[in-house]
């Protein structure tokens, strides 16, 4: 029987390394290791550079507003419907930073780039006892937008893009708001002027039936006119205390009332006619909104929808003026708080240097990584090597073989 060889079984600790015999080998393959490190080092910098060493442009833009109406808009921001409706109709969605935006679209990547910028930092908030009163009252001051690029060209560019479809998507939400509320309020108005109008008409009624009820009684007894002042004071309550006055001065109170009755009667069907401009633009305004629009197509559309309604009638009456006057000055609103006024006071800036890890940092870093790859991989590659060279050895698998005959149990009779 063949002697077992030591060497292939070794009873020492399996966990247990040999720092020289690792430098040795390793030193007896510097040359593969050299070549490894040196392509792993540059792959390694360059992906870095590539990825880590970027223009980044900044921009601020000034967008006030209430923390309500901002909480509302913003799920808009990351709707993809919305942008690629804005890059078609301002005919930017060929261009490479709108496929971009278009791409990474999400809630994540706007609160990766966009930031709302309040007006008090963490450390006032701590001394205000009632902070989010607060916060609730001021709102916030604009958005702190910032975005990287391999070109600081592009950089600059989807900061100027991101603003400018954040404004577009502020003014379509708060117009579309605007419009619904404001058609829902004309409706609901045309049937409470309706009643008050009923209820106003017969009052008048009464009170003319009252007028003449008072005239009649007044030619019956035309002594009653000669009574004092003093003969005209009633112990009564004041809904009965009429009936204690003279004919003629019930004559004078009736006429006053008729008088106020028709006068009121007068500015309720003004009301009414207006009411019915206003519920006649909105009507042909909520059946533009239909089809989804950008902001400022909506806008146009807000000022070309008013202007059709009014055409042909008389601007120079008060009452036609009037509305027509409301409505411009909500699309007059629209324009300075979400165009005029919302704007960028800071950037977007066009960046000269790269950020990130200076160039020596990425390339010790590179080295060091490279270096550590190579060697392993190298050392890998030799022990496949030596593991297939094992395996093909006749010497060494018939020598395994003897040693399992060797190894194999005795049964004890």
């Amino acid at each position: 029987m063949k002697k077992i060889n030591p060497a292939a079984y070794d009873d020492g600790d399996p966990f247990d390394f040999d720092l020289q015999a690792f430098i040795a080998r390793c030193w007896e393959l510097r040359r593969q290791i050299i070549l490894f490190a040196t392509v792993f080092s540059l792959l390694i910098l360059a992906f870095s550079f590539w990825i880590g060493r970027q223009y980044s442009s900044e921009g601020f833009m000034r967008a006030p507003r209430k923390f309500a109406e901002y909480n509302v808009q913003k799920a808009a921001f990351w709707d993809r419907e919305t942008l690629h409706r804005y890059l078609e109709d301002n005919k930017k969605i060929g261009d490479v930073n709108g496929q971009y935006l278009l791409g990474s679209l999400s809630e994540r990547f706007v609160q990766a780039h966009v930031q709302a910028v309040l007006p008090l930092s963490k450390d006032d908030l701590r001394y205000i006892t009632d902070a989010k009163g607060m916060l609730d009252t001021i709102g916030i001051l604009g958005f702190s937008i910032t975005f990287k690029d391999r070109s600081a060209e592009n950089a600059q560019a989807r900061v100027q893009l991101m603003g400018d479809y954040i404004k577009d998507t502020m003014l379509s939400e708060d117009l579309l708001d605007t419009i619904y509320t404001k058609a829902g309020e004309a409706k609901a108005k045309k049937q409470q002027i309706d009643n008050l109008i009923i209820q106003k008409r017969l009052a008048l009624t009464q009170a003319s039936s009252r007028l003449e009820a008072a005239r009649l009684i007044a030619g019956k007894y035309p002594e009653a006119s000669k009574m004092e002042a003093r003969q005209l004071l009633s112990t009564g309550s004041d809904a009965n205390a009429s009936r204690y006055l003279s004919p003629v001065a019930q004559l004078v109170g009736i006429e006053t009332e008729i008088a106020d009755l028709k006068s009121q009667l007068t500015l309720l069907e003004r009301d009414a006619e207006q009411n019915a401009l206003r519920n006649e633009f909105y009507e042909r305004i909520d059946q533009g909104t239909r089809q989804a629009k950008t902001g400022s197509a909506l806008l146009a559309e807000f000022v070309k929808t008013a202007q059709a309604v009014f055409t042909g009638k008389d601007l120079k009456d008060d009452k036609t003026r009037e509305i027509y006057n409301q409505l411009m000055v909500i699309a007059e609103q629209m324009r300075n708080k979400h165009i005029t006024e919302a704007r960028f006071v800071s950037g977007p800036t066009l960046p000269e240097y790269r950020s990130g890890p200076s160039s020596l940092a990425l390339a010790l870093l590179s080295l060091i990584g490279g270096v550590a790859l190579g060697t392993l991989n190298v050392l890998l590659l030799d022990k496949l090597r030596a593991f297939k060279a094992g395996r093909g050895n006749p010497a060494f698998d018939e020598e395994l073989g003897s040693e399992g005959e060797s190894l194999r149990p005795v049964q004890v009779a």
